[in-house]
This record gives C-alpha cells, structure tokens and sequence, in this order.
C-alpha cells in the first residue's frame, strides 16, 4: 500500500516537474491557459414513439386518422466571454460568463391520412451567467427562433423564448432556483414561473426538481456511468403548412401546430473521455396532447393559442438516445461547488434536451484504490498551475 503511494507521488512529481521545466526553457512554447470555464459542445438527439390511433370523431381527426412523432436535434453552445474578479481580502472569486447557444429541431409528426409535414426549428441565442462567488448565480437566456414547415417558405414564423434565474447555492447538499420562463415546450406560449431545488450534491446522488422543465433521481455508478430516473416535458410551437385543408374557414395557407408529452424514464450516461459522452434513454410517453391553432383566428391573441382541434393521445413507448462532443479546454471547478450549479444552469436548452452534467468533476475514488496507470487520467492541466 505504501509502495502504491509512492507510485503515485513520484508519477506526480515527474509530470508537474515536466511541465514546470517546459515553462522554464521556454515559456513562449507553453500552451495558453484556458480561459474559460466552458468547453465548447456539440450534441445530437434522436427520438421516437410509437403510432397511436386518434379517438375523437370529427373533421380534423377522421382525416388525420393516427399519430406518430420522430425527432432530431442538434445543438451547440460556445463560451464568447468570461471574466474572473479576484477579491484581495477572500479566496472566493466571482465571475461572469457570456455563451452562444443554438440549436436545430427537427420534428415529423406522422399522420396516415395526409402527406408528410417536415416541421423545423432553429434557435440562436445568448446565455449570461453571473457566479458572486458566495452563495447567489445570476441566469439570463434569450433565445429568438424560427419555425418553419421545411418546403413551404410562406411559413416561416419568428418567435422569443426567455429564462430568467436565480439560483441560491446553500452548500453542496442543496440549492434552490427562482425565476420565469417565456417556453414553447408545453405545446403553446406560456409566461411560467420557474421554480426550482435539488437535494444532494451535484457530483454524487441527487435528487431535483425543477419546474417547469424536469424531476430527475440521479445515481452516478463510478466516474465513467451516470444514471437517472425522470421525468420531463417535451414539445413544442411549429408552424404547419394547411395544403391537406385541415382547417378550412377563414382561407388559412399555414397554421401553428402545437405538442407536447411527458417522458418518464430510465436514462444511462456513458462517459468514455473528457471529449466525448453518449446516452441512451428509455420509457412510457404519457399525457399527450396535439392542437391545431388557426393563424388568422389567433392574429390578435397575445396570450395562449386557441385551438379549433386538440385532443389527448393514448400512451407510447419512447427510445431516446444522444451524443455529445466537446473541444477545447476549461478552468478547472473541482470542489467549487458554486460553479457545479453553474454547469448544471448550462446542462438544457430551450427545446428541454439534457446533454449531461459532464463538465462537473467526477468525485475521486480513494487514492489507495487508484491504479498506477491511471493516476494521469485524474490530473487535469489547468490542476497544474
């Protein structure tokens, strides 16, 4: 045991004194230190359900005849600005990070009785977080988007989506979120409020609730497996092209296609390298809900869309599986239990899609544990200065 010790002192050594000689001969040869605390990601998200037949007898749904809804997505968000403010009487820092999100959504909502509608949603937003360094983090997403169905240029609709947070780290056991959210998600516009907590730490077993966007059990299994029971909404505004005549008054050439469903589920998060996670997800598809809203009749609603169809679908599985690349290096955040919910306020988007909270430093096994091969896979370089 002691021997093993050893080991891994003196490989630490060699690989600090390395690095702290390259910085000696030649400091201008030396890689620039990260400077930010985000790297920059890339995801894919793929999602399916089954088909479902339509019960209510009319018009709309008798044409429309069943359901089924695929989904793709792909999303992004990049660090623009950070900025570090170091106080000279405490070892806290407070800083303040600016990102660039966007994300692309394609849904194909499947109904047997008329042709196939590729619906489509792009979004490109900012993200401002402010960390005190004490206990309060300051959130702001504004994120304009456009919908459209892909092939009918006529409807292609600009919209806003907002959150507004604050987020109270008490300690590393537990933190609540204030706010208010402008969200799409549950198949209208809605103003929501947004309230939020989580009990147990952000690196280990948690358990959080955050309205109205998740409720997840989360259990990691070891550095490289992370696991969670949930449940969460999804869905969304789309505009929909009306060449089937679903609606027929008022000579409407697009209309606003509303969903939304809650996924409750076991998801497994796999973590192979700090570049690099994928995720698989599974479970039932409840409380679904699809509404047609006519453009004209809700030109001068500025609240909810009124619906002149909606109905609520019988339940589905659901099969949901997402990959995730990351570039670049960050600042490191281990033990700094205010920026683990800094991380975490980045982990959604505005279309509810959880990339995973990988950024967040795995907790380390006990060293005695740790191989001697292994022990330069628990050093990161921005640990080293």
């Amino acid at each position: 045991m002691q021997i093993h010790k050893n080991i891994v002192l003196a490989v630490s050594f060699v690989v600090l004194s390395s690095r702290l000689s390259a910085v000696k001969d030649d400091s201008l040869k030396v890689g620039k230190l990260p400077k930010h605390y985000f790297k920059t990601s890339f995801n894919l998200d793929f999602y399916s359900t089954g088909k479902r037949d339509l019960n209510q007898k009319n018009f709309v749904s008798e044409k429309l005849n069943n359901y089924q809804v695929n989904q793709f997505a792909f999303g992004f968000n990049t660090p623009l600005f950070t900025k570090d403010f170091y106080r000279k009487d405490s070892t806290q820092i407070s800083n303040f990070h600016l990102l660039l999100a966007g994300s692309y959504v394609s849904v194909i909502p499947r109904f047997e009785g008329i042709s196939t509608h590729h619906l489509s949603k792009t979004t490109i937003g900012i993200r401002a977080i402010y960390n005190t360094g004490k206990r309060s983090i300051f959130y702001a997403e504004f994120a304009p988007f456009r919908t459209k169905d892909n092939g009918y240029r006529y409807t292609r609709q600009s919209r806003f989506a907002t959150t507004l947070l604050y987020n109270c780290t008490v300690n590393k056991y537990f933190s609540f979120r204030l706010g208010y959210t402008r969200s799409f998600v549950l198949g209208n516009r809605y103003h929501l409020p947004y309230i939020g907590l989580r009990v147990g730490k952000l690196d280990g077993v948690n358990f959080s609730v955050q309205f109205p966007r998740s409720i997840s059990f989360n259990v990691p299994i070891g550095r490289y497996v992370k696991t969670s029971l949930y449940t969460k909404p999804q869905g969304g505004v789309y505009t929909f092209a009306n060449t089937d005549t679903i609606y027929y008054l008022n000579n409407d050439k697009k209309l606003n296609f509303g969903r939304y469903e809650f996924l409750s589920g076991l998801r497994v998060d796999i973590l192979p390298s700090n570049y690099f996670n994928f995720y698989l997800s599974g479970g039932f598809t409840t409380q679904n809900y699809i509404g047609f809203y006519s453009e004209t009749f809700n030109k001068k609603n500025s609240g909810v869309y009124n619906s002149f169809y909606k109905e609520r679908i019988a339940n589905s599985v659901y099969l949901n599986f997402g990959l995730v690349f990351k570039f670049g290096k960050a600042k490191s955040i281990y033990n700094n239990y205010n920026m683990y919910d800094v991380q975490d306020l980045n982990n959604k988007d505005v279309d509810n899609i959880n990339k995973g909270n990988t950024q967040i430093p795995a907790k380390n096994e006990i060293i005695n544990n740790v191989k001697p091969n292994e022990v330069l896979d628990l050093i990161e370089d921005g640990d080293l200065f």
